[in-house]
């Protein structure tokens, strides 16, 4: 079960605390009212195919999600097969004022200049101190959804 809550990033604060980078290209086998999600990506030499439900809480994002490590080679042959538009990004990890892991996503495509932090958390009622550099929470607008921003719903929304 994944339990995550997401943020706009209003600053460049969490610069300072990256411990750990690494490019992300993203697609999806899937449309938006297609269920599970089916994502493919590519980080570094690594393949990962993913499953993700709708997620059962009203409040956050909570689902099941399930992951699978998969052939570089397969992931690159399904590129031209992406339903929506390839997402290009840097996802960094960074260390919260409490010690929390937090994954900042820097979108170079198909938003470019967007940038998002996300939480995982282990129970929906877990607390967490709430960095500086977040802004607005975005947890439930489905337009800062990966696969939404894939079929260009945040630039029908600006």
């Amino acid at each position: 079960m994944e339990i995550e809550r997401k943020f706009l990033v209003i600053n460049n604060g969490w610069k300072q605390h990256v411990t750990k980078s690494s490019e992300i290209i993203q697609f999806y086998l899937t449309r938006l009212d297609q269920s599970p999600t089916v994502r493919l990506r590519l980080i570094g030499d690594r393949g990962i195919l993913t499953l993700k439900y709708p997620s059962i809480s009203k409040k956050l994002l909570m689902r099941d999600e399930f992951e699978y490590d998969i052939p570089k080679m397969d992931v690159e042959a399904q590129l031209n097969r992406a339903t929506g538009e390839v997402i290009n990004k840097v996802r960094h990890e960074v260390t919260g004022p409490d010690g929390m892991i937090w994954e900042v996503d820097e979108f170079t495509s198909p938003v470019t200049g967007l940038i998002l932090a996300e939480i995982e958390l282990e129970s929906p009622d877990q607390t967490f101190r709430a960095p500086s550099w977040l802004g607005e929470e975005v947890t439930r607008d489905p337009a800062y959804s990966n696969i939404s921003l894939s079929f260009g719903a945040l630039s029908k929304k600006i």
